[in-house]
Order: structure tokens, then C-alpha cells, then sequence
């Protein structure tokens, strides 16, 4: 269920705000009742340590797209094979540049 939006001011890709949204959100939810596990899934216009601590701080998991730059290839290069874990995506989609369908990915968590 999507708990709430918001039209912001500047750049798209402004984390301005971001933070402060998700913390509200997150409060949101709780006073409406989810006891529950809550998941944050946002663009990389929310990627930063502010709303990963918001996320945190209020019990929430997250799950944040990043912009594909050299030191995140780097920290990708990093993880030890093993950590990574097989999922399948219920839907697959197409990816142009491959001209292919692609219904299965891979998972390295991080503990919290």
C-alpha cells in the first residue's frame, strides 16, 4: 500500500525534505495502526544517510535505488560472493540493452 506522496519544490532530484517525509510517514502509519513490518521503497532522489537514520530510527526497513557511479560499482566489487542470495521476481521485465527478459536477481544484506 502506498502510505503517501508528495509534490516537492527544486530539482527532482533534491533530497531536501526527504527525511522529515519519511519520519512522517513512517508516524503515519503507525497511528493508523500498522503493528506490522514497514517497508520504505524510494528512488535514489531519497538516497542519504538522513532518511536511512529516519528509517532506522522508527523501526522501518528500507529499500533505496542508487545512481550507478564509480564508488558504488566499487562497494559493489566488495561483497564476498557468498553473501549474495537468489530471489525470484514474480514478474519479469524487459531490459532493452540485453534484449532479454529478466525474472531472477540477487540480494547481499547488510545487518542492521
Amino acid at each position: 500500500m502506498i502510505a503517501a506522496t508528495r509534490l516537492r519544490k527544486g530539482p527532482s532530484n533534491s533530497a531536501r525534505g526527504a527525511a522529515s517525509f519519511v519520519a512522517e510517514t513512517i508516524r503515519t502509519a503507525r497511528a493508523c495502526g500498522a503493528g506490522g513490518l514497514l517497508v520504505m521503497r524510494a528512488d535514489s532522489a531519497f538516497h542519504g544517510a538522513d532518511v536511512v537514520n529516519s528509517c532506522r530510527a522508527l523501526g522501518a526497513r528500507f529499500s533505496i535505488t542508487v545512481r550507478m557511479n564509480a564508488s558504488v560499482k566499487a562497494a559493489i566489487a566488495r561483497i564476498d560472493e557468498g553473501a549474495w542470495t537468489p530471489i525470484k521476481c514474480p514478474k519479469a521485465v524487459w531490459d532493452e540493452e540485453d534484449q532479454s527478459w529478466i525474472s531472477d536477481a540477487e540480494i547481499a544484506l547488510r545487518p542492521p
